[in-house]
């Protein structure tokens, strides 16, 4: 069985593709980068909003697993990134004045092996894929209780997909559609019950909720004319391992399909 391989470059994990996907993982690491202090509030730019320094537990074995299941079912491998540095140090999903200490000289090469990995990446899907092609940005999430679901699809609203209509991800054979129309038999023998992902927004004419419809990532790279979705996992999704694996094989057969509509491989 073929095994993607992976290179590492300052807690920068990442595989280089054969088709026009990237996946990228920002907040599932755990390493300390030498030199690097962890980040305080206070240390931070007054106008930086939404400090945090917590993990998206799992999301680095999801972005694995998915990228695993793809080269499985196609022979093909998309290009990968994820940050191994913890979010403690570098939040790799903000603008770069917000991802560390404003006084922390040893935090910027390694914020930015993250991202001009990404770009180079997108860069090589353009050229490859006549200018057509998919970022997907993997987070979690706890169930947003005024918004329950299990997978949040951002794109603030549209306009990190430069090269779609908003209402593709929404068709039976979008990203969206693909996932809603997932059904799978779980529990243990006797008390199997039929599990479905709540998906949100929950249709097209739905507005995403605001602290999940995209952040820096996506919408620093859709403006590369690359189409962007920031991908929100729940914890319930992410920490319970009969629901991680189905999400994992999930979200790859969705990605494929859906990608394979709009930029042919």
């Amino acid at each position: 069985m073929q095994i993607i391989d992976y290179s590492n470059n300052l807690l920068v994990k990442k595989h280089r593709g054969t088709m026009p996907i990237i996946l990228t993982c920002p907040h599932g690491g755990t390493g300390t980068p030498l030199g690097v202090q962890e980040r305080e509030k206070t240390k931070t730019e007054s106008s930086c909003r939404n400090f945090t320094r917590s993990r998206d537990v799992e999301t680095d074995i999801v972005t694995e697993g998915v990228a695993q299941k793809i080269l499985q079912l196609t022979g093909l491998s998309p290009y990968v990134v994820i940050a191994e540095f913890s979010r403690k140090f570098i939040d790799a999903n903000r603008e770069l004045k917000c991802a560390f200490n404003v006084d922390d000289s040893n935090a910027k090469a390694f914020y930015e092996e993250y991202h001009n990995s990404i770009s180079d990446s997108v860069s090589q899907i353009l050229q490859d894929n006549n200018n057509r092609g998919f970022l997907f940005d993997i987070h979690g999430i706890r169930e947003i209780p005024e918004d329950p679901a299990d997978i949040y699809l951002g794109t603030a609203n549209g306009k990190t997909l430069p090269n779609l209509q908003r209402m593709d991800i929404f068709k039976a054979h979008g990203l969206h559609g693909l996932l809603k129309a997932s059904r799978h038999q779980i529990g243990s023998e006797g008390t199997d019950s039929v599990f479905q992902y709540r998906v949100s927004p929950t249709d097209v004419d739905s507005r995403e909720t605001n602290q999940v419809r995209g952040g820096f990532t996506v919408r620093r790279y859709a403006d590369l004319m690359i189409n962007c979705i920031q991908i929100e996992l729940a914890d319930t999704l992410r920490q319970n391992e009969e629901k991680r694996n189905l999400i994992i094989e999930d979200l790859a057969f969705a990605m494929i399909n859906f990608v394979r509509r709009h930029s042919l491989f």
